[in-house]
């Protein structure tokens, strides 16, 4: 069987890396065009040593003439309001791709101006291609896999949303949560932050350091609201304090609300793990999740305890941000875009030590 090319722009960051990582070992994808500003002219495998004798694609600068030419999918791995330079392009070429960054993960254009008011780094709300969005689909494949399957174009969660999302998903569904508050503490690996440094990375100042950031002020919120919202058909208010770890990669979510009714742990333990049936990378434990448990995979673990009044519930769930919160779900919804199997690139265990 023919392989899938797929067209990576925005290769050499952390998120194009992972997916060409990812893609390396994928049956039925290949990477064919490796497509990025910094390092274009040079072999990927000079630019990513560990890459030696498994890719020798040379990087090539962004052109509207390239992007999209000779593959069947594209991958922007790339900042916001990049992807909207090429997608008018690409949708008069019927070229299907999926967008990590927040261009493309919102239907509504006041929705999407929500999203950019909070995000410190796009200065003009409206949508340059607001025509366009009623084509997306939010990639949750857990949620939303059959819209993903037959979608011309995915936008891929943020980080913090989908851990977010996937702890809070069955609570909602069932409209379990009082006034649809939650307060949550997110931690996460340095990695997140992309590959350019900045200050704030330095290790002299992230080792053995915790870093609280953009209290209550942080764009993944907008779209984990919306999207909870949307499964209870009601209010979703998020409380979120972002937190620097001095590690590398991972994103630990605890969360907690009142319930609206009084409900045992057991109880609620089982409505997750029927909520999460068929689903192959949301794993539902007796005990709270790890960092480590789900380290260099595509999982996301998720356990809950309740009060002793079992009127309160706290939810922790743990991704690693560079795979199930990034590049992982991505090929997730790249293998259901191309009518595959979604496990296919991805079914191997987290790392450990």
């Amino acid at each position: 069987m023919q392989k899938r090319r797929v067209q990576i722009v925005g290769a050499t960051g952390y998120g194009g890396l992972g997916m060409l990582e990812l893609l390396l070992g994928h049956p039925q994808l290949e990477p064919v065009a490796l497509i990025a500003r910094d390092d274009a002219g040079r072999r990927i495998d000079e630019v990513y040593p560990h890459l030696t004798g498994r890719c020798a694609l040379v990087v090539q600068p962004p052109d509207a003439a390239t992007i999209g030419a000779d593959c069947d999918v594209v991958v922007f791995a790339t900042p916001d309001r990049v992807s909207v330079e090429y997608a008018a392009a690409l949708a008069d070429a019927r070229v299907r791709f999926i967008d990590y960054s927040g261009d493309f993960r919102f239907r509504d254009p006041a929705d999407y101006a929500q999203y950019a008011r909070a995000h410190p780094s796009i200065a003009e709300t409206a949508h340059p291609l607001a025509a366009l969005l009623g084509r997306a689909v939010y990639g949750v494949p857990e949620l939303f896999g059959e819209q993903v399957a037959s979608a011309p174009i995915v936008g891929n969660p943020g980080c913090f949303a989908i851990g977010m999302i996937l702890g809070l998903a069955p609570l909602f569904a069932d409209r379990l949560v009082a006034d649809g508050t939650v307060t949550v503490d997110g931690l996460t690996g340095s990695s997140g932050a992309g590959k350019k440094p900045s200050p704030s990375q330095h290790f002299s100042h992230l080792n053995d350091n915790v870093v609280p950031y953009r209290v209550f002020t942080h764009q993944h919120v907008v779209e984990a609201q919306q999207t909870l919202a949307r499964l209870s058909g009601g209010h979703a208010e998020l409380h979120f304090v972002p937190h620097l770890l001095g590690t590398t990669r991972g994103i630990l979510s605890t969360m907690h609300a009142a319930l609206a009714r009084p409900m045992p742990r057991d109880a609620l333990l089982e409505r997750y793990r029927e909520f999460y049936a068929g689903h192959p990378f949301v794993r539902v434990l007796d005990s709270p999740p790890t960092l480590k448990g789900t380290l260099g995979s595509n999982y996301c673990d998720i356990s809950l305890v309740t009060s002793a009044d079992q009127r309160r519930v706290v939810v922790i769930s743990s991704i690693d941000n560079l795979l199930k919160g990034q590049s992982g779900n991505a090929l997730q919804n790249l293998n259901l875009m191309l009518g595959l199997d979604p496990r296919l690139g991805l079914d191997r265990p987290p790392l450990y030590p």
